[in-house]
């Protein structure tokens, strides 16, 4: 048998199955609706309006991106929206969520603030301005950059 022929076999033998094999076992991460997300930008403080989305199953799963053209759907910061510093998920009580994490500021007097929101009957809370939005669910955050017009 010749060389190439060998390597096809080969191919045949291990390659292929092992590729169906892996593509089988990883569950599609796209048809899980796993990330809340605001709908529109939340104030966090400092008057700063943020977009957050948030990850309930992992205990650092919080993003955040400054809005876009289109609010909350679209981004005007990144290349992606960003994971923040210090970022904690915890669920406090039954179908309640705390989020917090540490935001750089452009202050010199105050470099950076500590975002504290809650989860709870389908919106965010921010504890410091009181602000409170709806969430969405969205199965990934590919979140488009469009960045806001000038007026």
């Amino acid at each position: 048998m010749t060389t190439t022929g060998k390597m096809l076999v080969w191919l045949g033998v291990f390659a292929l199955p092992a590729v169906i094999a892996c593509q089988s076992a990883a569950p599609s991460q796209s048809s899980v609706e796993r990330y809340l997300v605001t709908a529109t930008p939340i104030a966090v403080g400092e008057g700063i309006t943020l977009c957050v989305a948030v990850d309930p199953d992992d205990p650092h799963g919080i993003w955040n991106w400054m809005p876009g053209e289109t609010g909350c759907l679209s981004r005007s910061s990144g290349p992606a929206p960003f994971h923040p510093d210090a970022a904690n998920v915890s669920r406090t009580t039954p179908g309640t969520i705390a989020v917090t994490f540490r935001l750089g500021t452009h202050s010199a007097s105050r470099p950076f603030i500590d975002v504290r929101l809650i989860v709870e009957h389908d919106t965010m809370r921010s504890m410091e301005s009181h602000d409170s939005v709806p969430i969405q669910r969205r199965r990934d955050l590919d979140v488009p950059e469009k960045p806001l017009r000038g007026r």
